[in-house]
């Protein structure tokens, strides 16, 4: 992607709905959180923060973003957070986003939860006004916890619900460690009080682990869905009941669940030619030291993807995010500067 296609594509009015508040920490501001809180788990200095970065499978990414997630010890460091996120968003031209939250690690800390949501919040209010970035909160649990902890995710968010700042939940982590059947009763529950619903599957699982969510927990989004297409019947299922995708390659790439010289193409675009809806984001853009505006040239270098199929992309992100009908179409009939000219496509993807 050249500097041209590249400032294009910042200026076009963007949504990113995956996103980890935990993840976004870059490594410099993990080591003032070290600083901070007298140099725990090792953090002894910057070298030793880009290190925790470093590792190539899901595992070394659960060990790097749990103890990032436990340097946020107060809620101050929470809304340092939020306003450092809403900077990078605005810096990628995003104007909404969609944010795990995961009060999951809170419960698993055993801290009072609601003076850690009064700092976000706070956070967030007050970085909208400096940026005009729309940020909403999808509460995010860990699979690898147990079901107990999302039903108390649940009561928090019908609580904060009227808000208007928590628009749905999700669960993240090791989806190879239960069920999806375990957390049925919670999604039913939050469906009921008008939450949205999205879940990590097909990430480190294949088909099967899809199936067991779409069977269970009737999701809205699902996170990554990368393995889908090893089943054909299942694409289609994704395709006939609208579920989005959210599509991140470097995560994928740099937690191995995707092979960098793999001899299948990356799958994104066949998705999209089999009528999926999906959406791009930097799911942890500190951890994995990358951006949005990265994710999409990398789609367009190595996923197949002409400038004009990125541009459906940023527009369609609008469709697959949680927000009332009418807000998003406001959102996609926001004015977008013409694209650069495009003659390189090469006949890349199709139109």
């Amino acid at each position: 992607m050249d500097t041209a296609e590249r400032d294009w594509l910042r200026a076009l009015p963007k949504a990113e709905l995956h996103l980890h508040l935990e993840g976004s920490l870059s490594p410099d501001t993990l080591w003032a959180l070290a600083r901070r809180h007298g140099q725990p788990f090792g953090l002894t200095s910057l070298d030793a923060c880009r290190a925790l970065y470093c590792f190539h499978d899901f595992p070394g990414f659960i060990h790097a973003i749990k103890t990032a997630s436990q340097l946020l010890r107060d809620p101050a460091d929470y809304a340092e957070a939020v306003a450092a996120l809403a900077a990078y968003l605005h810096a990628q031209g995003v104007v909404y986003s969609e944010v795990f939250f995961s009060v999951g690690i809170l419960l698993w800390r055993g801290v009072a939860i609601e003076p850690y949501w009064e700092a976000i919040e706070a956070a967030r209010l007050a970085a909208e006004h400096a940026t005009g970035v729309r940020l909403r909160w999808l509460l995010d649990a860990v699979r690898q916890f147990g079901s107990e902890p999302l039903q108390q995710i649940v009561d928090w968010a019908v609580r904060w619900q009227p808000g208007g700042a928590v628009i749905g939940i999700g669960i993240g982590g090791d989806e190879s460690q239960r069920s999806a059947a375990e957390f049925a009763p919670a999604y039913a529950r939050a469906r009921a009080h008008g939450l949205h619903t999205t879940v990590h599957a097909g990430e480190t699982a294949g088909p099967a682990s899809l199936w067991d969510a779409l069977r269970h927990l009737a999701p809205e989004r699902i996170g990554h869905g990368l393995r889908a297409f090893e089943d054909e019947k299942l694409v289609d299922e994704l395709a006939a009941r609208g579920v989005a995708l959210d599509v991140c390659p470097t995560s994928n790439l740099k937690t191995g669940v995707w092979p960098a010289a793999g001899a299948a193409p990356y799958p994104a675009l066949g998705y999209r030619n089999r009528g999926l809806r999906l959406s791009v984001s930097s799911d942890d853009p500190g951890i994995f030291a990358t951006t949005l505006l990265d994710e999409f040239a990398w789609l367009r270098a190595h996923g197949g993807f002409s400038a004009t199929a990125l541009a459906g992309l940023v527009s369609g992100s609008f469709a697959c995010s949680f927000l009332p009908e009418a807000d998003r179409t406001a959102l996609a009939l926001l004015p977008t500067p013409a694209p650069p000219d495009t003659r390189g496509d090469g006949g890349m993807a199709v139109e």
